[in-house]
Order: C-alpha cells, then structure tokens, then sequence
C-alpha cells in the first residue's frame, strides 16, 4: 500500500523557477511532476487521454510540472542529445521545455501540451502548420520561442535541467507521475492505470475537496 506520509504537502507560496519554467506553488495543493517524451507512445496517451480531460476536475487542487525528457540522455555538455526515439523525440522534447518558459499559467501549458502532443505523435511536424496552430491556441509567439530559445544555448541548458531533474527520479517507465516530490511505484503503476481516480483519491484526502 502506498504510504500517505511520504506525500507532504508543500505550504509554501512562494512562486519559484524550475528548469526555466514557472513552478506555480499555492497552499495546500498537491504537488505534480510529470516526467515524459514526446514520441513516447504511453506519454502520449497519458497527456492526451488522461491528464488533459481530468485537469478542469483537478486544477485548483494541484501544482504541476511538466519535464520533458524521459529516456534521453546528453553528449559533450548538451552539444548533441540521444533519445529513446530518435532525433525527432529530441526536437520534441527542446521544443517543449522552450515553450513552457513561454506559458504563463497552468490552464495553457496543459492545453499546448495536450495539442502539440497530438499534432506530434506520428513524429511528422510542420513548424509552419502545427507549431504555429499549438502556438495560437496558447497566445504564444512561436517564431521567438525558435529563435531565441529552441535555436540557441538557452534550449540547450532547458534540456540539460530536465535531464538532471529527471536523473534524481530515476525513472524506470515513461512517463513517470511524482507527487509531493515523493516517487511511490503503487501510486505510479495506480496513476498510469486511472489517473483520475488516484489524484481524487489524494485530493480528498489532503484538500478535501469535491473530487471524482
């Protein structure tokens, strides 16, 4: 059985920056990190199909961070990157850590992801239809992220943070759900399975709130 105690709730409302994207710390929320890939078939499915339909239910009782990285792993200092997928999950993956230091809140950082996850998945990506169509649905300047970001050493440094903060999980699946900075395999394995169930479940647990 999961152990409820190792999930310590962070009461902290200081707004922070993790791997250059805004952690939206608030009282008595749960804390969610989501570790993923972009051509990863499970991290797909998981945004899409689980995550993406729960989150107006789950949204004002929890923080979340998306990491997008998973299985990768760098060379010379970032200068090249290998990923379970190929150089097409690569892109995938700086193009999202860009974006997310673009994105100001919760709401359109899920809808972006649930988007560009979609237009992604048969690693066939348009910059000029389906990065500019995800881009829009967010308000976000698309051909800055490329320049200034996904082009340059700031994307770079984006992926070598993901990659450590992915390192310190350890993840043996992809993608990983960490709550409360606390991995728990039966959480995990209940959260990959049915996520809406096991978040309402933490959720009227810690928060009390209305959650099914």
């Amino acid at each position: 059985m999961w152990n409820a105690n190792r999930l310590v709730l962070s009461f902290s409302a200081l707004v922070t920056l993790t791997h250059g994207q805004r952690a939206y710390e608030s009282p008595n929320k749960i804390n969610l990190a989501l570790y993923f890939e972009s051509l990863c078939p499970d991290s797909q499915n998981f945004l899409i199909n689980q995550l993406y339909p729960t989150w107006n239910t789950i949204k004002d009782y929890v923080n979340i961070k998306f990491i997008p990285f998973g299985k990768s792993a760098s060379k010379e200092n970032g200068q090249k990157f290998t990923c379970q997928h190929g150089s097409q999950e690569c892109k995938g993956n700086r193009i999202m850590s860009c974006a997310l230091t673009r994105i100001p809140s919760q709401d359109l950082q899920v809808e972006y992801l649930r988007c560009f996850m979609d237009a992604y998945k048969f690693a066939i990506f348009d910059a000029n239809e389906n990065g500019q169509k995800c881009a829009q649905l967010v308000n976000m300047d698309f051909e800055e992220m490329m320049s200034k970001c996904y082009q340059t050493r700031e994307g770079t440094d984006l992926q070598l943070q993901a990659e450590a903060d992915t390192s310190a999980i350890g993840p043996k699946f992809v993608p990983t759900i960490v709550y409360n900075e606390a991995f728990d395999q039966q959480l995990q394995d209940e959260s990959v399975q049915n996520f809406r169930q096991t978040v309402c479940k933490l959720i009227r647990l810690y928060n009390k709130g209305n959650c099914t």
